[in-house]
């Protein structure tokens, strides 16, 4: 049963289990209840895609599904780009925020107010590394970071080069996490992914040795 805010069978919130509620920047003016398979049509809809340099005041506090795309390809390092060439789309990466697209898509994996699995993974494809031995008194031996300068600059390439959308989501993550990902063959999921890159492991891999050095 899909987790609607107020709604049970008794009231004229109730919505079959097979749609979600969805609201903000993809909805109308009103909170409107639509079925599953439209909401993720919608996420991945181009035209519904923002400059990921426009976005910190728009983003709303709610759980939710995410996409991040690259306006143009060819501005990603080799091999990547050619990687992504082959695939025939510009989708770097599909996420879900379980409780807040605001603190988990915008803070974490676009921000670095965290430790986002994507912000990692982007800023080592575009040449960055963490300062050699910034984990070596950690307990956490895999969660890198880069230096608060390098962090800035990555923050500017995403926010050049990155696109993306979102919908608040109340319904299955899992299933439509998996869905997504194995139909859209994002190039920096790892999770999941039926087509993940080695090259992106190994890339993982290196900066996890130069920040336990």
């Amino acid at each position: 049963m899909v987790a609607l805010r107020g709604g049970t069978s008794d009231n004229k919130d109730y919505v079959p289990s097979n749609a979600i509620r969805l609201t903000g920047e993809s909805a109308p003016e009103k909170a409107t209840t639509i079925s599953a398979e439209l909401c993720l049509k919608m996420l991945m809809n181009e035209k519904n895609f923002k400059s990921a340099g426009t976005i910190d005041l728009k983003v709303p506090d709610e759980p939710g599904l995410y996409c991040i795309r690259i306006a143009d390809s060819s501005n990603l390092p080799a091999p990547f780009n050619t990687l992504l060439a082959a695939r025939g789309h510009n989708i770097l990466y599909i996420g879900i925020a379980t409780r807040s697209l605001r603190k988990r898509m915008l803070g974490q994996e676009l921000r670095a107010e965290g430790h986002g699995s994507f912000f990692r993974g982007m800023g080592a494809v575009i040449g960055y590394r963490p300062p050699k031995g910034s984990l070596k008194e950690m307990a956490n031996k895999n969660n890198y970071t880069f230096s608060p300068s390098d962090k800035k600059k990555i923050i500017q390439w995403i926010n050049t080069n990155l696109l993306v959308n979102w919908v608040r989501f109340d319904g299955d993550f899992g299933n439509a996490e998996t869905q997504l990902i194995s139909q859209s063959l994002p190039l920096l999921n790892t999770d999941k992914n039926p087509a993940k890159l080695r090259e992106l492991a190994e890339l993982r891999k290196e900066c996890r040795n130069i920040a336990n050095s």
